[in-house]
């Protein structure tokens, strides 16, 4: 069944019109018939179900009455993912794979090693272009939410985050003390909201690192192998969302 956001609140036995792409793909491509049924959301809390009245394959619009609707319960742990800005084309390919494995929030920052530079007029072209990544991904993953990506931060603003969750971790390659096992093994099982901080292609540096911890996140050893930035962002957030969340199977 396709999921579809309608980003606005539906009633049941509300009639909408679905025109354009998302229309010509659940008409020509997944060939939906009348009275089939599509899921929809609003893209945040709220999963509705409509059944389609009418395709009109002439002008590519469908026809849905909403037959039900329910409150999700939401993606456990809010993960806020605080991604030092990489080169290319990467943070699509992290705000991707990260949407898909339920990821809340991705943040790009600017850290001390980013070379990546947006200049302000290309700014909003940028941040559309990676907000419909997140929802396509959202879709094609299934979740009822689509994160959000916020605006660039530099990194000492980012660190107001640490704050806002229970569970701060940032990676670095340098951290002797503590792994992530360990972190995890002590970690309560009721912890609900966790930021990970990870780092451009450089890595952090160590001053960026100290700043952190003296405000309570907790660096951590990911293992021998140093990871890609997009690796270390995919990775670590898909082993918080096993041992926290409901990856692995309620």
């Amino acid at each position: 069944m396709p999921m579809l956001f309608i980003l606005k609140e539906l009633e049941i036995g509300e009639e909408i019109i679905i025109s354009g792409e998302e229309a010509h793909h659940i008409g020509r491509v997944l060939r939906y018939r009348p009275g089939d049924v599509i899921r929809i959301s609003d893209g945040k809390s709220v999963e509705s179900l409509g059944v389609i009245l009418d395709i009109d394959s002439r002008s590519t619009k469908i026809k849905l009455k909403i037959v039900d609707k329910n409150k999700s319960k939401g993606i456990k742990p809010f993960i806020t993912l605080l991604q030092g800005l990489p080169k290319g084309e990467k943070f699509d390919l992290i705000i991707q794979k990260s949407t898909e494995i339920g990821v809340g929030k991705i943040i790009p920052i600017i850290t001390q090693r980013t070379v990546a530079n947006i200049p302000p007029s290309k700014l909003p072209q940028r941040k559309e272009r990676w907000n419909k990544i997140a929802k396509e991904a959202a879709k094609q993953s299934m979740r009822i939410n689509i994160p959000e990506v916020g605006e660039p931060l530099a990194f000492d603003a980012a660190l107001y985050e640490i704050k806002n969750h229970q569970l701060s971790i940032i990676p670095w390659e340098q951290e002797t003390q503590m792994t992530l096992k360990q972190l995890l093994n002590q970690v309560n099982g009721n912890v609900t909201k966790v930021a990970v901080f990870i780092g451009p292609e450089g890595g952090f540096s160590a001053e960026e690192v100290k700043k952190a911890k003296e405000l309570g996140a907790v660096p951590v050893s990911l293992g021998p192998r140093i990871l890609r930035t997009e690796t270390a962002a995919i990775t670590l957030c898909g082993i918080l969302m096993y041992e926290l969340g409901d990856m692995g199977g309620l």
